[in-house]
């Protein structure tokens, strides 16, 4: 397993003792350490496992997210790769429940639900939106591309991959001026074989406000579209003429889709912060002008913002990827999110 991590002092200790805790114990877990000043290396190492390798170097931010990943996967030997962030961790029978879907050749990608959970380790939703029927498996090859454009429900803490495969690709990628490696990687594997997809639970996603995850929700949407278009030349002969449809109009649609993305994101934060009128100015923004999907969005929104709640218990039951709700933070104790001085949030 590959585990880029930065700063996790608080949670590192969970995500080892999660993977020391498999049922199936022939692993390796290399740890890249991105410069943490809280000390989150020197606890990787207190756990004197010769099967843990913690590599430090300079700290590059997520800029350099691509090179930490390279520098694991030259350390690393096993034909297969699964990803364990520093914050999150795994259930005890991931690695047993998985493994066993490569016994098809074709299979370069497997993943499965996530559980979410809150920063103190407690699951507080489940994860488990995918397409229906064979292109949920990327049957045919190159079917699942245009479903992974409009939403990435990919989740990396569920992802292991056939390292042939990721060696056929050159590696994780990460274009110039993305912030992550998982969704360029996840549409090029896309291309070249099946996925598999497990019904189990098989990874625990930490949803906190000092993520990056978190965090870049509120960045400026990068263009992803130079990334999309090379997957697209690289797919398009071997793709039905109705997918490769599919995929353009994706595509074309991307750059609005995450703006709107953005906003919802904004006004779901304000709803569980308890900010209603911030809400209910970004969903009535989102009302006027965005798509026909943003509009319903939007209107329960507002809805929402009128009787004074959040959305989330929605977000959940539809198997999305929500936040802890208002009711979640108050019956566990935690603050909701902070805020900064100027109203934005968690940048």
């Amino acid at each position: 397993m590959v585990t880029p991590t930065y700063n996790h002092a608080a949670f590192i200790g969970p995500c080892i003792r999660s993977v020391l805790a498999q049922t199936l114990q022939d692993w390796e877990m290399v740890i890249v350490d991105d410069g943490s000043d809280d000390g989150t290396a020197d606890i990787a190492e207190s756990f004197h496992d010769p099967r843990i390798v913690v590599l430090r170097r300079q700290h590059e931010g997520v800029a350099g997210l691509g090179r930490a990943y390279a520098l694991a996967m030259a350390r690393a030997t096993s034909p297969f790769v699964a990803i364990l962030e520093g914050d999150d961790t795994w259930p005890p029978t991931k690695l047993a429940d998985q493994l066993p879907l490569f016994a098809d050749p074709a299979v370069v990608l497997a993943y499965g639900a996530a559980g979410l959970m809150d920063e103190k380790g407690c699951i507080y939703a489940r994860f488990s939106h995918a397409p229906r029927g064979p292109v949920a498996r990327n049957d045919p090859i190159g079917s699942i591309l245009p479903s992974l454009i409009r939403l990435n429900f990919i989740v990396a803490v569920t992802v292991i991959v056939r390292r042939q495969a990721l060696q056929q690709i050159g590696g994780f990628l990460q274009p110039s001026g993305i912030p992550y490696v998982d969704h360029p990687t996840w549409l090029r594997l896309g291309t070249v074989g099946k996925f598999a997809r497990s019904q189990h639970v098989v990874g625990h996603w930490r949803r906190y406000a000092g993520q990056v995850t978190t965090t870049t929700w509120f960045d400026t949407t990068p263009d992803r579209t130079a990334y999309m278009q090379t997957v697209v030349t690289e797919a398009l002969s071997a793709l039905s003429p109705e997918v490769g449809a599919a995929l353009a109009a994706s595509i074309r649609r991307d750059p609005t889709r995450q703006r709107e993305e953005a906003a919802i994101a904004h006004g779901r934060f304000a709803l569980v912060e308890g900010r209603w009128g911030q809400a209910a100015r970004v969903f009535t923004q989102l009302l006027r002008t965005g798509e026909l999907r943003t509009r319903a969005v939007a209107l329960l929104g507002l809805l929402s913002a009128a009787g004074k709640t959040d959305m989330e218990w929605l977000i959940r039951a539809m198997g999305r990827h929500s936040l802890p709700s208002r009711r979640h933070l108050a019956s566990h104790g935690a603050p909701p999110p902070a805020s900064l001085k100027d109203g934005s949030l968690l940048r």
